[in-house]
């Protein structure tokens, strides 16, 4: 079973894998890709996780977002599979496991103005 995410998992991953800190170029792309996101959920769609379980990669942990239910989502479907499709970012996905997703209300930074 999928595990459902709140928002602050969400965004406190973001901030985790972008190595977000206070420096202004920082902020600047935690507010860019949570625009994105809630882009996302505004028309309707959830937000996947995916996380790279490659025990013999160096990628290993490296998080993937994508869009998911809309015929204008990366996945059009209402339930994203287990493992990332290949092509999605362009990339070869077979690495991407499914963590969890998010259907809710939009995401904050904490860095509003």
């Amino acid at each position: 079973m999928t595990q459902q995410l709140t928002a602050q998992e969400v965004t406190t991953t973001l901030r985790e894998w972008g190595g977000v800190d206070d420096t202004p170029e920082a902020t600047e792309w935690l507010r860019s890709v949570t625009a994105q996101m809630n882009g996302w959920l505004t028309r309707g769609d959830g937000i996947a996780m995916y996380e790279n379980r490659d025990m013999g990669h160096p990628e290993l942990g490296t998080k993937r977002f994508v869009s998911f239910g809309s015929p204008a989502a990366q996945l059009e479907t209402d339930t994203p599979p287990d493992m990332l499709p290949d092509g999605v970012g362009g990339g070869v996905n077979w690495r991407y496991g499914l963590v969890g997703t998010y259907r809710g209300a939009a995401l904050t930074t904490g860095a509003e103005v």
